[in-house]
């Protein structure tokens, strides 16, 4: 019998559905062959969910540039810069173990932005869905595409020194006390993850202009 003859039915009927369909089903098989491993039901699971935080005027938008030199940087409601750090670990271990700790210590987060992926971005994850904080991932080249020029984005070198002298004119427009504008590139660039993160969000109507 030739494949014309069969009579079946595709597997995902008479059209093919969109791409970001096939990534939501993928993505719940995932999370249901997960609960299946962990012996959980999806009413458990539920229970260890926090609800999504409601955004106020306190709100705050954490950002994140991960490694083991880690920058993190804090937004307000306003979308203007409100505090940044770097801190080192001494392990990816460490820095995992970290992640609850460092969004327990910022006070009324609502959202946060990491930029990276794998083990780290997903020990984030966890640790912001557990507290009901909303959360996304992004890559380098997402934020980069926002405030570099296509030249600078090509080296790494150089995407980190424009984001050190972007970051420093944001630390400017926002006004921001008791930083100094000379920060790391680890620190600057969770500034801009931060920045792009608030303007995608619509805490900003739009993008700041800085000089280039």
């Amino acid at each position: 019998m030739g494949r014309r003859d069969r009579d079946e039915t595709p597997k995902w009927g008479k059209r093919t559905p969109p791409k970001a369909e096939r990534a939501a089903a993928a993505a719940e098989l995932e999370a249901e062959e997960r609960r299946k491993a962990a012996g959980l039901s999806r009413s458990a699971e539920a229970l260890r969910t926090a609800s999504p935080r409601m955004l106020g005027e306190k709100s705050r938008y954490l950002a994140v540039d991960l490694g083991l030199a880690t920058g993190i940087a804090v937004y307000g409601r306003d979308g203007r810069l409100e505090s940044v750090r770097s801190r080192r670990f001494q392990s990816k271990d460490a820095l995992r173990a970290a992640s609850a700790a460092i969004l327990d210590e910022v006070p009324y987060v609502h959202s946060v932005i990491v930029e990276g992926g794998g083990e780290l971005a997903e020990a984030w994850e966890r640790a912001a869905i557990h507290r009901g904080i909303h959360f996304r991932a992004v890559q380098a080249s997402a934020w980069r595409s926002m405030f570099l020029y296509e030249r600078e984005s090509r080296d790494g070198a150089m995407a980190k020194e424009s984001a050190v002298r972007i970051a420093a004119q944001v630390i400017a427009w926002s006004e921001t006390r008791g930083i100094s504008a000379d920060v790391g590139h680890d620190a600057a660039e969770a500034i801009l993850v931060g920045l792009y993160g608030v303007v995608q969000a619509g805490w900003l109507r739009e993008v700041p202009r800085f000089r280039r």
